[in-house]
């Protein structure tokens, strides 16, 4: 498993929905509200003379949405906890120290682009993180 996987099963374990989407409907509190987990760049650390680029910082995004702002607010707090909480290493690496929160947007929608289909806007925000990786 790489760091990916390893995020996407955390996030997964706290109870959010990782995915491209999930239906608006009625039924119950967690309907519209999902994560996406979008890998981004990977930097290579100074790692030892005799492999230089063996260390890695891979960032990850997180795009956390819901039918509200304050749904959104709520995914992405669990997923802010998640991100920067403890996981297992992936494999064949282990942590070189703690992640740590990159950069982020302001909690905004997305209204719906066809007038004919009205519908309510998705709310979303998007957090970055750097995990720092180190060959075992």
């Amino acid at each position: 498993m790489n760091v990916t996987d390893r995020l996407i099963e955390a996030l997964e374990a706290a109870r959010l929905t990782v995915g491209d989407g999930q239906p608006r409907n009625a039924d119950g509190p967690l309907t519209g509200r999902y994560v996406v987990v979008r890998p981004r760049q990977i930097m290579r650390g100074e790692s030892s003379i005799g492999d230089p680029n063996a260390d890695r910082q891979p960032e990850l995004q997180i795009t956390s949405v819901g039918p509200s702002r304050r749904a959104a607010d709520q995914v992405a707090e669990i997923a802010d906890r998640v991100a920067l909480g403890p996981m297992p290493p992936p494999d064949g690496c282990e942590w070189q120290q703690a992640a740590v929160y990159v950069t982020g947007t302001a909690t905004t929608t997305e209204p719906t682009t066809d007038p004919t289909t009205p519908e309510a806007p998705t709310w979303f925000r998007v957090d970055v993180y750097r995990y720092y990786l180190t060959p075992v």
